[in-house]
């Protein structure tokens, strides 16, 4: 690395400080302001909050969900302040956040974000985000759906078939079907490469892998054997003492030819279509249910599959750091908590973290409570700090 002269390291690192400083000042100045941190108050003046929002007039949300478009109009009839939303995948959101936070550009109010590892472990810590939990919520919420960051639905990845085609039911009972002759090249999903929530999808799996290897004996009738790829792999891991069921799993599935696409949407409707004659699997949004039509599309989710017919986690709505209409930040935060602001995912497959809103889906939708379904959690601490193992694995075994 180039160095500099001493006494223009000097000044650099000078002024260095006091930008760091009036950083750190407007930062905490911003704080008081917006009433989080150190500076929340236990009573919050709906009226005085709204009153300052309608003078900010606008409010800037990173959505991991395009629908946040069909809440412009009712917020704009309900407060008079437009909402400008930003379709942008999870992952993306925080990385965006960052590089603006650093570059000293505020642009931001609201995160509508599902990557829980990164907001608990980079955004939250770091102060990239800030929590928000409208008054009037606590008796509605879990504990650990206000804390560390508001949850406002419970989404997962789940996989599904083609209904219409298969009348009798699913075409195959267990994970480890996806691995077999008969499914080479039909099974649909995001890159785990780039997307971050499929990541999140093998990485669950990889982490049970006790049931893993349970299933593999319920399916076949005997103890699971290991490929010599899988022992060669975790022979040269650093990291990796033992193998598992899970790695003989994803060892076999990626040599099963699954094929990637990008748009959840796009798999669900390869799979529903209703036209072809030998439908794909696929894993998707559990939410993907709402775009079935008659005659067009029909596909659901395969609840019964072993040992899990899917992955879960939450999507949370936290403030951005130095967001430059706190005000209305908060209001949008509160309003998509209730049953109004909560109605472009009020559909099949979403479950809204407040138990109120889930008792009026369970009844609406005929479908079990979320916490009765046969889902297994991310764990949002393990999957962060394996992450790039996990990379090097699946790169391997692939």
């Amino acid at each position: 690395m180039r160095k500099l002269p001493k006494s223009k390291l000097m000044t650099t690192a000078a002024v260095f400080a006091i930008g760091l400083s009036g950083a750190a000042f407007a930062d905490e100045t911003w704080q008081k302001l917006a009433g989080v941190g150190a500076y929340a108050s236990d009573v919050q003046d709906w009226t005085a909050i709204e009153a300052a929002a309608r003078e900010e007039g606008q409010v800037v949300i990173y959505s991991v969900s395009s629908r946040i478009a069909k809440l412009v109009d009712g917020f704009k009839e309900a407060y008079g302040i437009e909402i400008i939303g930003h379709d942008m995948p999870s992952d993306l959101q925080i990385e965006k956040l960052r590089r603006e936070h650093n570059a000293g550009v505020h642009a931001v109010d609201v995160l509508f974000n599902a990557e829980a590892p990164l907001l608990l472990n980079e955004a939250l810590p770091n102060g990239l985000v800030w929590n928000f939990i409208p008054s009037g919520l606590e008796s509605d919420l879990d504990s650990n759906e206000m804390e560390p960051f508001l949850i406002q639905r419970h989404s997962s990845r789940v996989v599904y078939y083609n209904t219409a085609l298969n009348p009798d039911g699913a075409p195959i009972d267990t994970l480890w079907d996806l691995t077999t002759e008969e499914w080479t090249g039909r099974t649909l999903l995001p890159s785990p490469l780039e997307d971050g929530l499929s990541a999140n999808f093998m990485q669950t799996i990889l982490q049970n892998s006790d049931e893993m290897a349970a299933a593999y004996e319920r399916e076949f009738g005997e103890p699971i054997a290991y490929s010599e790829e899988v022992l060669e792999a975790v022979a040269e891991s650093a990291v990796i003492s033992e193998p598992n069921a899970s790695m003989e799993w994803l060892f076999r599935f990626l040599g099963n030819e699954p094929v990637f696409m990008s748009s959840t949407t796009k798999i669900f409707k390869n799979v529903g279509d209703v036209q072809q004659e030998n439908p794909p699997l696929g894993i998707t949004t559990f939410s993907k249910m709402r775009k079935n039509k008659e005659g067009v599309y029909a596909a659901a989710p395969i609840y019964g599959l072993d040992p899990v017919f899917g992955v879960s986690y939450p999507t949370a709505l936290v403030m951005a750091d130095m967001a430059p209409h706190p005000n209305a930040a908060k209001l949008l935060i509160k309003y998509m908590m209730e049953e109004e602001g909560f109605d472009p995912w009020n559909e099949p497959g979403d479950f809204a973290a407040r138990s109120s809103i889930e008792a009026m889906q369970m009844n609406d939708f005929d479908l079990p409570s979320f916490d009765d379904l046969k889902l297994w959690p991310i764990d949002p601490e393990e999957i962060y700090f394996s992450k790039y193992g996990f990379l090097a694995l699946y790169l391997e075994l692939g």
